[in-house]
């Protein structure tokens, strides 16, 4: 697969290549992108083509559920979430867009997770492209995920459509995880230390 190599600037992402990296999505491409966390593979959660390429790039993933990325808080109105969900997620409401990932509860049963990402790149490319996407880390199965566009083409060049580079992530750790579907809201993987910090002090005040 060749690869395209795309900077964008965090400060003033520039319009023309956000709509190059969105072109890519709707074609199916996988393209990775840079967030406050770490880098991540962003995809249509409705391309066959995007599905197929990305279960061999992260083929040992054990099938696990990918979370809906999205740029505000609003779009959740689109997933019919449970109104309990929705309560419980003022606890950490105005921590977002930031480094948390979410897992609610829809009408039907369903858990979805969520993350708004603080990246303006990420977001911005997310509102062009009018729908959620995919974003599971930029890395193989067995490595760790890359905190920079460098690393992210040593270890997935040739295997995705497009690397944007965005400058280094801020972090370089993965988003803190947070289970909103019980009454006992629970912290189920850390994150950046003062995140976390500031999750479970709410968490036990809740």
């Amino acid at each position: 697969m060749k690869t395209q190599y795309l900077k964008i600037s965090p400060i003033c992402p520039q319009a023309e290549r956000i709509r190059l990296v969105v072109e890519t999505l709707k074609a199916g491409g996988l393209v990775v992108l840079p967030t406050e966390t770490v880098y991540g593979i962003g995809f249509d959660p409705d391309s066959p083509v995007a599905r197929d390429k990305i279960t061999r790039v992260k083929s040992q993933r054990d099938n696990k559920p990918y979370s809906w990325n999205l740029p505000d808080i609003d779009w959740l109105d689109n997933f019919n979430i449970r109104q309990d969900c929705l309560q419980r997620l003022k606890l950490i409401g105005n921590l977002l867009p930031g480094p948390i990932t979410f897992i609610m509860c829809d009408h039907n049963g369903n858990k979805l997770g969520f993350r708004i990402p603080a990246n303006s790149i990420c977001r911005k490319i997310i509102q062009k492209f009018s729908k959620p996407i995919y974003l599971p880390s930029a890395n193989p199965s067995n490595l760790r995920p890359a905190c920079s566009a460098q690393e992210a083409m040593d270890m997935l060049w040739g295997e995705v459509d497009m690397i944007v580079d965005g400058g280094p992530s801020q972090m370089c750790l993965p988003s803190a995880v947070v289970d909103l579907t019980q009454s006992q809201v629970q912290l189920l993987r850390s994150g950046p230390p003062f995140v976390t910090a500031e999750i479970l002090r709410r968490i036990n005040r809740w």
